[in-house]
């Protein structure tokens, strides 16, 4: 994917998150505790039906989208996306280790432990790194694989 092909594709996947924006949601999710600059409350099957729509034909295109949505640590939608965008046959025990110890709430750690971590043939090694850190999130985060092998 070129970089102009990949900035139209993130322009447009955020004029979606803003279409479907769920103020409500959102304002819940914040005083849940969410501390994401942009949170706009789409829901899961809303997340899942944009991967549909926005895969790219090829994994490693998907796989650059992937990766340019994950940096995007200030909107919780995007880290979601991303999730569901990452092909597990191009990611490397270290990217996913990466992402796993770089994760910012439960919500992610779930999703991404259930799209992409359980379907890694070293899932249960990145569990046990997570697993051995003295952070909580990343503790969550191996409970998260675990659950889902």
């Amino acid at each position: 994917m070129g970089e102009k092909n990949l900035d139209g594709t993130l322009s447009s996947i955020r004029k979606e998150f803003f279409s479907l924006r769920n103020g409500m949601i959102a304002d819940t999710l914040r005083k849940g505790g969410l501390e994401q600059k942009y949170i706009f409350g789409l829901q899961l099957p809303q997340i899942k039906g944009l991967a549909e729509r926005f895969l790219p034909t090829t994994g490693e295109d998907s796989a650059t989208l992937a990766r340019a949505l994950w940096s995007d640590r200030d909107c919780r939608e995007a880290r979601l996306l991303a999730c569901h965008l990452m092909p597990a046959s191009l990611t490397s025990k270290e990217e996913a280790t990466e992402w796993a110890e770089d994760v910012t709430t439960r919500e992610e750690a779930d999703i991404l432990a259930f799209r992409l971590i359980r379907h890694l043939p070293f899932a249960d090694e990145i569990a046990g790194i997570c697993a051995a850190s003295d952070d909580q999130l990343k503790k969550y985060t191996a409970t998260a694989i675990q659950r889902f092998l």
